[in-house]
Protein backbone atom coordinates (compact mmCIF):
# COMPACT_ATOMS: atom_id res chain seq x y z
CA UNK A 1 0.00 0.00 0.00
CA UNK A 2 1.36 3.43 -0.92
CA UNK A 3 2.44 5.62 1.96
CA UNK A 4 0.78 9.02 1.54
CA UNK A 5 3.39 11.00 3.48
CA UNK A 6 6.26 9.29 1.69
CA UNK A 7 4.75 10.08 -1.71
CA UNK A 8 4.18 13.72 -0.80
CA UNK A 9 7.81 14.05 0.33
CA UNK A 10 8.93 12.58 -3.00
CA UNK A 11 6.71 15.04 -4.85
CA UNK A 12 8.06 18.00 -2.87
CA UNK A 13 11.59 16.93 -3.71
CA UNK A 14 10.65 16.41 -7.36
CA UNK A 15 9.06 19.84 -7.69
CA UNK A 16 12.07 21.57 -6.17
CA UNK A 17 14.39 19.63 -8.46
CA UNK A 18 12.23 20.45 -11.47
CA UNK A 19 12.37 24.13 -10.63
CA UNK A 20 15.95 23.93 -9.42
CA UNK A 21 14.93 26.12 -6.51
CA UNK A 22 17.24 25.39 -3.59
CA UNK A 23 15.98 28.20 -1.37
CA UNK A 24 19.32 30.05 -1.56
CA UNK A 25 19.25 32.85 0.98
CA UNK A 26 22.43 34.62 -0.14
CA UNK A 27 24.60 34.47 -3.26
CA UNK A 28 27.34 31.83 -3.42
CA UNK A 29 29.79 33.37 -0.96
CA UNK A 30 32.54 30.95 -1.98
CA UNK A 31 32.99 32.63 -5.35
CA UNK A 32 36.13 34.81 -5.63
CA UNK A 33 34.08 37.50 -7.37
CA UNK A 34 31.86 37.84 -4.29
CA UNK A 35 34.89 38.20 -2.01
CA UNK A 36 36.39 40.82 -4.33
CA UNK A 37 33.19 42.85 -4.31
CA UNK A 38 33.01 42.65 -0.51
CA UNK A 39 36.62 43.83 -0.19
CA UNK A 40 36.05 46.79 -2.52
CA UNK A 41 32.81 47.83 -0.83
CA UNK A 42 34.41 47.56 2.61
CA UNK A 43 37.36 49.67 1.50
CA UNK A 44 34.96 52.35 0.27
CA UNK A 45 33.20 52.11 3.65
CA UNK A 46 36.54 52.52 5.46
CA UNK A 47 37.34 55.64 3.41
CA UNK A 48 33.90 57.06 4.15
CA UNK A 49 34.22 56.42 7.92
CA UNK A 50 37.73 57.91 7.98
CA UNK A 51 36.61 61.04 6.15
CA UNK A 52 33.71 61.40 8.56
CA UNK A 53 36.06 61.02 11.56
CA UNK A 54 39.12 63.01 10.45
CA UNK A 55 37.88 65.28 7.69
CA UNK A 56 39.65 65.85 4.39
CA UNK A 57 42.10 68.52 5.61
CA UNK A 58 43.32 66.60 8.65
CA UNK A 59 43.04 63.13 7.13
CA UNK A 60 44.88 60.60 9.31
CA UNK A 61 46.41 57.83 7.24
CA UNK A 62 47.28 55.75 10.28
CA UNK A 63 43.73 55.99 11.53
CA UNK A 64 42.45 55.12 8.06
CA UNK A 65 44.68 52.03 8.03
CA UNK A 66 43.29 50.85 11.34
CA UNK A 67 39.70 51.45 10.23
CA UNK A 68 40.38 49.64 6.97
CA UNK A 69 41.95 46.69 8.81
CA UNK A 70 39.03 46.45 11.22
CA UNK A 71 36.35 46.66 8.53
CA UNK A 72 38.11 44.16 6.24
CA UNK A 73 38.75 41.73 9.11
CA UNK A 74 35.11 41.78 10.16
CA UNK A 75 33.83 41.46 6.59
CA UNK A 76 36.14 38.63 5.49
CA UNK A 77 35.75 36.68 8.74
CA UNK A 78 31.97 37.02 8.49
CA UNK A 79 32.11 36.02 4.83
CA UNK A 80 34.07 32.87 5.71
CA UNK A 81 31.65 31.84 8.46
CA UNK A 82 28.57 32.54 6.34
CA UNK A 83 30.05 30.57 3.43
CA UNK A 84 30.59 27.61 5.77
CA UNK A 85 27.02 28.00 7.03
CA UNK A 86 25.44 28.38 3.57
CA UNK A 87 24.00 24.84 3.44
CA UNK A 88 22.43 25.31 6.87
CA UNK A 89 21.11 28.78 6.01
CA UNK A 90 19.46 27.60 2.77
CA UNK A 91 17.39 25.06 4.72
CA UNK A 92 16.04 27.61 7.19
CA UNK A 93 13.20 30.09 7.03
CA UNK A 94 14.40 33.45 5.62
CA UNK A 95 13.75 35.19 8.94
CA UNK A 96 15.89 32.68 10.86
CA UNK A 97 18.60 32.72 8.18
CA UNK A 98 18.66 36.53 8.14
CA UNK A 99 18.86 36.79 11.92
CA UNK A 100 21.66 34.20 12.00
CA UNK A 101 23.68 36.14 9.40
CA UNK A 102 23.16 39.38 11.33
CA UNK A 103 24.29 37.77 14.61
CA UNK A 104 27.42 36.30 12.98
CA UNK A 105 28.54 39.74 11.77
CA UNK A 106 27.95 41.32 15.18
CA UNK A 107 29.88 38.52 16.90
CA UNK A 108 32.82 39.13 14.56
CA UNK A 109 32.66 42.84 15.41
CA UNK A 110 32.45 42.12 19.12
CA UNK A 111 35.38 39.69 19.02
CA UNK A 112 37.68 42.05 17.12
CA UNK A 113 37.04 45.17 19.19
CA UNK A 114 37.08 43.29 22.49
CA UNK A 115 40.60 42.10 21.65
CA UNK A 116 41.67 45.55 20.44
CA UNK A 117 40.29 47.31 23.53
CA UNK A 118 41.85 44.81 25.94
CA UNK A 119 45.29 45.05 24.27
CA UNK A 120 45.50 48.58 22.90
CA UNK A 121 42.62 50.44 24.50
CA UNK A 122 44.76 52.92 26.45
CA UNK A 123 47.08 53.62 23.57
CA UNK A 124 44.24 54.16 21.09
CA UNK A 125 42.01 55.88 23.64
CA UNK A 126 39.29 53.30 23.18
CA UNK A 127 36.75 52.16 25.77
CA UNK A 128 33.54 50.17 25.86
CA UNK A 129 31.58 53.21 24.71
CA UNK A 130 33.70 53.02 21.57
CA UNK A 131 32.74 49.36 21.30
CA UNK A 132 29.07 50.27 21.48
CA UNK A 133 29.58 52.88 18.78
CA UNK A 134 31.30 50.39 16.47
CA UNK A 135 28.60 47.78 17.14
CA UNK A 136 25.90 50.27 16.22
CA UNK A 137 27.69 51.14 12.97
CA UNK A 138 28.16 47.44 12.26
CA UNK A 139 24.46 46.74 12.82
CA UNK A 140 23.39 49.45 10.40
CA UNK A 141 25.91 48.61 7.66
CA UNK A 142 25.55 44.81 7.92
CA UNK A 143 21.77 45.07 7.99
CA UNK A 144 21.76 47.09 4.77
CA UNK A 145 24.38 44.84 3.13
CA UNK A 146 22.68 41.56 4.04
CA UNK A 147 19.30 42.88 2.93
CA UNK A 148 20.77 43.92 -0.43
CA UNK A 149 22.43 40.51 -1.01
CA UNK A 150 19.22 38.73 0.00
CA UNK A 151 17.08 40.73 -2.44
CA UNK A 152 19.60 40.22 -5.24
CA UNK A 153 19.56 36.47 -4.67
CA UNK A 154 15.75 36.35 -4.60
CA UNK A 155 15.69 38.09 -7.99
CA UNK A 156 18.08 35.43 -9.31
CA UNK A 157 15.92 32.68 -7.80
CA UNK A 158 12.80 34.07 -9.44
CA UNK A 159 14.52 34.38 -12.81
CA UNK A 160 15.73 30.81 -12.51
CA UNK A 161 12.27 29.61 -11.51
CA UNK A 162 10.71 31.38 -14.48
CA UNK A 163 13.23 29.84 -16.87
CA UNK A 164 12.68 26.36 -15.50
CA UNK A 165 8.91 26.73 -15.49
CA UNK A 166 9.13 27.38 -19.23
CA UNK A 167 11.29 24.28 -19.68
CA UNK A 168 8.85 22.24 -17.64
CA UNK A 169 6.04 23.57 -19.79
CA UNK A 170 7.79 22.09 -22.83
CA UNK A 171 8.23 18.74 -21.09
CA UNK A 172 4.65 18.58 -19.81
CA UNK A 173 3.00 19.01 -23.17
CA UNK A 174 1.17 16.30 -25.05
CA UNK A 175 3.19 13.09 -25.24
CA UNK A 176 4.21 11.54 -28.60
CA UNK A 177 2.44 8.24 -27.89
CA UNK A 178 -0.84 10.15 -27.68
CA UNK A 179 -0.23 11.54 -31.17
CA UNK A 180 0.51 8.06 -32.54
CA UNK A 181 -2.66 6.62 -30.96
CA UNK A 182 -4.73 9.48 -32.35
CA UNK A 183 -3.35 9.11 -35.86
CA UNK A 184 -4.06 5.37 -35.83
CA UNK A 185 -7.61 6.03 -34.61
CA UNK A 186 -8.19 8.66 -37.30
CA UNK A 187 -6.84 6.32 -39.98
CA UNK A 188 -9.37 3.68 -38.92
CA UNK A 189 -12.25 6.19 -38.86
CA UNK A 190 -11.64 7.73 -42.29
CA UNK A 191 -13.43 4.94 -44.14
CA UNK A 192 -16.04 3.88 -41.58
CA UNK A 193 -17.04 7.32 -40.20
CA UNK A 194 -15.52 10.30 -42.09
CA UNK A 195 -17.44 12.83 -39.99
CA UNK A 196 -15.92 11.52 -36.74
CA UNK A 197 -12.50 11.44 -38.38
CA UNK A 198 -12.87 15.10 -39.39
CA UNK A 199 -13.95 16.09 -35.88
CA UNK A 200 -11.02 14.14 -34.44
CA UNK A 201 -8.60 16.01 -36.70
CA UNK A 202 -10.05 19.35 -35.55
CA UNK A 203 -9.75 18.33 -31.89
CA UNK A 204 -6.17 17.18 -32.40
CA UNK A 205 -5.35 20.41 -34.22
CA UNK A 206 -6.65 22.54 -31.33
CA UNK A 207 -4.70 20.49 -28.80
CA UNK A 208 -1.43 20.90 -30.63
CA UNK A 209 -2.08 24.56 -31.33
CA UNK A 210 -2.39 25.08 -27.58
CA UNK A 211 0.67 22.93 -26.85
CA UNK A 212 2.85 24.92 -29.26
CA UNK A 213 1.72 28.31 -27.95
CA UNK A 214 3.75 30.30 -25.44
CA UNK A 215 3.03 29.37 -21.79
CA UNK A 216 0.31 31.72 -20.55
CA UNK A 217 -2.69 32.05 -18.29
CA UNK A 218 -6.12 31.30 -19.75
CA UNK A 219 -9.57 31.13 -18.24
CA UNK A 220 -10.76 27.90 -16.70
CA UNK A 221 -13.50 27.78 -19.36
CA UNK A 222 -10.88 27.66 -22.13
CA UNK A 223 -8.89 25.00 -20.29
CA UNK A 224 -11.95 22.81 -19.75
CA UNK A 225 -12.89 23.13 -23.43
CA UNK A 226 -9.40 22.00 -24.39
CA UNK A 227 -9.59 19.07 -21.96
CA UNK A 228 -12.93 18.02 -23.42
CA UNK A 229 -11.30 17.86 -26.85
CA UNK A 230 -8.55 15.68 -25.40
CA UNK A 231 -11.06 13.39 -23.69
CA UNK A 232 -13.05 13.12 -26.91
CA UNK A 233 -9.92 11.83 -28.64
CA UNK A 234 -9.29 9.29 -25.88
CA UNK A 235 -12.92 8.19 -25.91
CA UNK A 236 -12.61 7.31 -29.60
CA UNK A 237 -9.92 4.83 -28.60
CA UNK A 238 -11.40 3.53 -25.34
CA UNK A 239 -15.11 3.77 -26.10
CA UNK A 240 -17.49 3.15 -23.20
CA UNK A 241 -14.62 2.18 -20.91
CA UNK A 242 -13.91 5.88 -20.30
CA UNK A 243 -16.35 8.01 -18.34
CA UNK A 244 -15.84 11.51 -16.98
CA UNK A 245 -17.78 13.62 -14.51
CA UNK A 246 -17.24 17.38 -14.28
CA UNK A 247 -18.22 19.52 -11.32
CA UNK A 248 -17.24 23.16 -11.84
CA UNK A 249 -18.44 25.96 -9.59
CA UNK A 250 -20.17 28.78 -11.46
CA UNK A 251 -17.83 31.42 -10.04
CA UNK A 252 -14.75 29.46 -11.17
CA UNK A 253 -15.30 29.53 -14.94
CA UNK A 254 -13.45 32.80 -15.50
CA UNK A 255 -10.64 32.14 -13.04
CA UNK A 256 -7.02 32.11 -14.38
CA UNK A 257 -5.13 28.86 -14.94
CA UNK A 258 -2.01 28.01 -16.99
CA UNK A 259 -2.87 26.45 -20.34
CA UNK A 260 -2.65 22.63 -20.47
CA UNK A 261 -2.41 22.11 -16.71
CA UNK A 262 -5.43 19.82 -16.35
CA UNK A 263 -4.63 17.76 -19.46
CA UNK A 264 -1.54 15.99 -17.99
CA UNK A 265 -3.55 15.11 -14.88
CA UNK A 266 -6.31 13.61 -17.02
CA UNK A 267 -3.76 11.75 -19.12
CA UNK A 268 -2.26 10.24 -15.97
CA UNK A 269 -5.69 9.31 -14.66
CA UNK A 270 -6.33 7.39 -17.87
CA UNK A 271 -2.86 5.89 -18.21
CA UNK A 272 -2.42 4.75 -14.59
CA UNK A 273 -6.07 4.13 -13.75
CA UNK A 274 -8.86 3.59 -16.27
CA UNK A 275 -6.64 2.01 -18.94
CA UNK A 276 -5.75 -0.94 -16.68
CA UNK A 277 -9.35 -1.86 -15.81
CA UNK A 278 -11.15 -4.30 -18.17
CA UNK A 279 -14.45 -2.48 -17.74
CA UNK A 280 -12.90 0.97 -17.55
CA UNK A 281 -13.81 3.55 -14.96
CA UNK A 282 -14.81 7.11 -14.20
CA UNK A 283 -12.57 10.14 -13.85
CA UNK A 284 -14.05 12.87 -11.68
CA UNK A 285 -12.87 16.45 -12.07
CA UNK A 286 -13.96 19.01 -9.51
CA UNK A 287 -13.06 22.72 -9.61
CA UNK A 288 -14.02 24.90 -6.67
CA UNK A 289 -13.33 28.48 -5.68
CA UNK A 290 -12.95 28.95 -1.95
CA UNK A 291 -12.20 32.46 -0.76
CA UNK A 292 -9.26 33.53 -2.95
CA UNK A 293 -8.10 30.00 -3.82
CA UNK A 294 -8.91 27.76 -6.77
CA UNK A 295 -9.07 24.03 -6.03
CA UNK A 296 -8.45 21.46 -8.78
CA UNK A 297 -9.44 17.94 -7.74
CA UNK A 298 -8.94 14.94 -10.06
CA UNK A 299 -9.95 11.43 -8.96
CA UNK A 300 -9.49 8.15 -10.81
CA UNK A 301 -9.74 4.43 -9.99
CA UNK A 302 -6.69 3.23 -8.08
CA UNK A 303 -4.74 0.40 -9.69
CA UNK A 304 -1.82 -0.44 -7.40
CA UNK A 305 0.31 -2.26 -9.94
CA UNK A 306 0.01 0.65 -12.38
CA UNK A 307 1.55 3.31 -10.14
CA UNK A 308 4.89 4.47 -11.50
CA UNK A 309 7.38 7.33 -11.49
CA UNK A 310 5.74 8.66 -14.64
CA UNK A 311 2.74 9.73 -12.59
CA UNK A 312 4.97 11.74 -10.25
CA UNK A 313 6.90 13.26 -13.16
CA UNK A 314 3.76 14.65 -14.77
CA UNK A 315 2.49 15.99 -11.43
CA UNK A 316 5.89 17.55 -10.72
CA UNK A 317 5.75 19.30 -14.08
CA UNK A 318 2.24 20.61 -13.43
CA UNK A 319 3.22 21.90 -9.99
CA UNK A 320 6.39 23.46 -11.37
CA UNK A 321 4.41 25.34 -14.03
CA UNK A 322 1.89 26.54 -11.44
CA UNK A 323 4.71 27.70 -9.17
CA UNK A 324 6.22 29.54 -12.11
CA UNK A 325 3.00 31.61 -12.27
CA UNK A 326 1.83 31.71 -8.66
CA UNK A 327 5.01 31.12 -6.61
CA UNK A 328 4.87 29.39 -3.24
CA UNK A 329 1.11 29.97 -3.00
CA UNK A 330 0.64 26.64 -4.80
CA UNK A 331 -0.29 23.77 -2.45
CA UNK A 332 -1.27 20.18 -3.11
CA UNK A 333 -2.28 16.97 -1.39
CA UNK A 334 -2.85 13.33 -2.35
CA UNK A 335 -5.56 11.11 -0.94
CA UNK A 336 -6.14 7.47 -1.66
CA UNK A 337 -8.17 4.56 -0.43
CA UNK A 338 -8.74 1.08 -1.78
CA UNK A 339 -10.62 2.41 -4.80
CA UNK A 340 -9.71 6.03 -5.57
CA UNK A 341 -6.55 8.04 -6.15
CA UNK A 342 -7.22 11.78 -5.72
CA UNK A 343 -4.98 14.75 -6.41
CA UNK A 344 -6.00 18.10 -4.93
CA UNK A 345 -4.09 21.16 -6.18
CA UNK A 346 -4.91 24.64 -4.94
CA UNK A 347 -3.40 28.04 -5.48
CA UNK A 348 -4.14 31.65 -4.59
CA UNK A 349 -5.81 33.46 -7.42
CA UNK A 350 -4.58 36.52 -9.20
CA UNK A 351 -6.24 38.54 -11.92
CA UNK A 352 -5.60 37.79 -15.59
Amino acid sequence: MFNRNSEKRQLEQGVNEALNIQGDFLPDLKKPSVALIVVLVCELLAITLSLAAFGLEGFNWQGFGMVSFAVQWIALASLLFLALMSSWLNKRHPAIAGLSCFVVVQLMTLCLFSVVISQYGDMLQLNYWSLGQFLLISMIISGIGLRYMYLQQQVRNQQQAHLHSQLQALQSRIQPHFLFNCMNTIACLIEVDPQKAEQAIEDLSELFRASLAEPKLVTLRDEVTLCERYLAMEKLRMGERLHTEWQVADEAWNMPIPSLVLQPLLENAIKHGVHHLPHGGTIRIKVLKQNDELHLVVSNPLVQEARSSGNQLALNNVLARLKGHFGEKVKWSIEQNDELYTINIRYQLKKL
